[in-house]
């Protein structure tokens, strides 16, 4: 069987950017009156229910190496509804099989959810443009975030709230090849967000021109 044969493609997912150089524009209004904020270890027990994680620890552990988290609340800051976390040094990203390590000025927003019973209300994309237009004010010049192919909602969710989609993630894996990572921009993706993209993976990732487009090294 040759190595080809032998090996699994799979497009993992897709990263999007979002340039904070120029104002936030975007206004979009959650469909139930939502607070928000960002949250500190004071909530990791809170945290930590609505992540499902049976140990505080977990969160106090994120809050120890420098992530934050931002949350929207409902009912007057009695129910946390949804959550996302921010990275700015070096990230896991499982769902595309990929570690970031944030070059200055950039962050890396993971982990985002909205409980069951608040989907569907723009929660996700009104915390997104909340985030950006505090880590905005925090000083940092761009935002990455990534979704998995088959997580349709949370990538509608990334497109409302102002995010350009950048490339696609392909893996392609084998029993007896070295795992590749391929990188296919999406149209009209500037080469300096490529580039940026691309130097802010600690795995070496090959960047797959389109047939009949060229782009500079």
């Amino acid at each position: 069987m040759s190595h080809v044969a032998a090996s699994v493609v799979e497009h993992t997912g897709t990263f999007w950017s979002l340039d904070l150089d120029r104002p936030i524009t975007t206004s979009l209004p959650a469909r139930l009156p939502a607070t928000f904020l960002q949250a500190g270890p004071e909530r990791a027990e809170e945290l930590a229910m609505a992540m499902e994680v049976a140990d505080p620890a977990v969160v106090m552990e994120r809050f120890a190496r420098g992530c934050q988290c931002y949350v929207a609340y409902l009912d007057g800051g009695k129910i946390l509804a949804s959550y996302g976390w921010v990275s700015v040094n070096q990230e896991e990203i499982g769902e595309l099989g990929l570690t970031i390590r944030l070059r200055a000025r950039r962050a890396y927003i993971w982990d985002c959810a909205t409980l069951p019973p608040y989907r569907g209300r723009r929660l996700y994309p009104a915390l997104l443009v909340y985030m950006a237009r505090v880590l905005r004010e925090q000083g940092l010049r761009r935002l990455w975030i990534g979704a998995d192919a088959s997580n349709y909602a949370s990538r509608r969710g990334i497109e409302v709230a102002g995010f350009q989609a950048v490339a696609d993630v392909t893996r392609i894996a084998g029993v007896e090849i070295k795992t590749r990572y391929l990188l296919r921009p999406r149209p009209g993706v500037p080469e300096e967000v490529l580039q940026d993209l691309c130097q802010s993976f600690s795995q070496e990732v090959e960047l797959v021109v389109p047939p009949g487009e060229s782009r500079s090294a």
